[in-house]
């Protein structure tokens, strides 16, 4: 027997020229916080980055798409 949860989650898919990475979590604030804090990381390894999203609401992945995109373009500046 196996046991589901049928919660609606976000899914954030990070993906690098080294590495790729599956997050996910029932908010989009949770699952926001994991996908910053890795995008922080391998960006500090000099590595490229792409993501992609999925999750139970268009407006939900809008939001997380456009801070994601703010982020990147945080940690760029910052290592100018």
């Amino acid at each position: 027997m196996s046991i589901m949860n049928d919660a609606p989650v976000f899914e954030i898919r990070i993906t690098t020229s080294e590495t790729g990475s599956i997050l996910r979590a029932p908010s989009e604030r949770e699952v926001a916080a994991k996908a910053e804090t890795l995008l922080r990381r391998v960006h500090a390894r000099g590595e490229l980055i792409g993501f992609s999203i999925i999750g139970p609401s268009a407006a939900g992945i809008g939001r997380l798409k456009a801070y994601l995109e703010d982020v990147l373009i945080e940690v760029s500046r910052l290592s100018l």
